[in-house]
C-alpha cells in the first residue's frame, strides 16, 4: 500500500506561499552581514568550517520554532483549531531561516543572490530536496553541485520554467508534511512541542544534505569581503 496522503490545508498553502516569497525578499545585504558576522565571531575559520557553523545554527534554529510552535497545545485554553492556526507562523518562520541558511551559503560560494531567478531555485531546491532532481535534471543540472550549473548564462532562459516545476513539488511534498506535522504539534500535555522539534529536526536533515548536494564542496577560500562591520 502507498503512503497516504494528507491533503494541505489552503490556509497552509498559502501561508507556505506567503513565507517563500517573505523568505526571497530578504535584501543582500542582510545575508552578507549576516555571513560576516558568523565570520568575525571565528576570525580562524575556514569556508568549510563556516559551512558546518551555518548548518549547526540553521538546525538549531528550526527545532526552536519547531518547540515553540508545539507547545502552544500545552496551555491551557489553546484548542487543537487554535494550535494548526499557528502553524502558517511557524512555516514562515522555517522558510525564512531557509532562506537565509541557503543564500548565506550561496554568497560563500561566491554565487551573488541578486538575481531572483536564481534566488527562488536555491531556496526551493533546497526545500524539495532530491523530489528536485528530476526538474534539475531537465535543465542540465541533476548532478553535484547544480547550484553552480543553474548560474551560468546559458542556464537563464531554463530557470525560470525550472522555477514552476519546483513550486509545484514544494506544495506536493513540503506542504503536505508540514501539514501533518501542524496536526501532530496541536497535541496536548507537551506532546506538540516534542513532535514539532522532532518534525523540524527531520525538515532540516534534509535541507541540509540537499544544500550539500545543490552546493558541493566548500571553497578553498573566501572571496573579497563586500561589506566591513568595522
Amino acid at each position: 500500500m502507498g503512503r497516504r496522503q494528507i491533503p494541505v490545508p489552503q490556509a497552509l498553502e498559502r501561508a507556505l506561499d506567503t513565507a517563500l516569497d517573505k523568505a526571497l525578499g530578504t535584501e543582500r545585504p542582510l545575508v552578507l552581514a549576516y555571513l560576516e558576522r558568523l565570520r568575525a565571531r571565528h576570525p580562524g575559520a575556514t569556508p568549510a568550517e563556516i559551512v558546518v557553523l551555518l548548518e549547526k545554527h540553521y538546525r538549531a534554529a528550526v527545532v526552536a520554532i519547531g518547540a515553540a510552535s508545539g507547545s502552544a497545545a500545552a496551555v491551557p485554553a489553546i484548542g487543537t483549531a487554535a494550535t494548526v492556526a499557528t502553524a502558517g507562523a511557524e512555516i514562515a518562520a522555517f522558510v525564512s531561516a531557509t532562506g537565509m541558511y541557503v543564500l548565506a551559503l550561496a554568497e560563500l560560494h561566491r554565487i551573488p543572490v541578486s538575481d531572483p531567478q536564481i534566488r527562488r531555485a536555491l531556496v526551493l531546491g533546497t526545500l524539495v530536496g532530491a523530489a528536485g532532481t528530476p526538474a534539475l535534471a531537465d535543465v542540465g543540472a541533476g548532478g553535484g553541485a547544480w547550484a553552480h550549473v543553474i548560474n551560468r548564462p546559458d542556464r537563464e532562459g531554463a530557470v525560470a520554467a525550472l522555477n514552476n516545476r519546483l513550486g509545484r513539488l514544494l506544495l506536493t511534498r513540503f506542504g503536505t508534511r508540514q501539514g501533518a506535522l501542524a496536526v501532530g504539534r496541536a497535541l496536548p500535555m507537551g506532546v506538540g512541542a516534542g513532535i514539532g522539534a522532532v518534525g523540524n529536526a527531520a525538515l532540516a536533515r534534509g535541507a541540509i544534505a540537499a544544500a550539500r548536494r545543490a552546493f558541493g564542496a566548500a571553497p578553498r577560500s573566501f572571496g573579497p569581503r563586500i561589506i566591513d562591520l568595522g
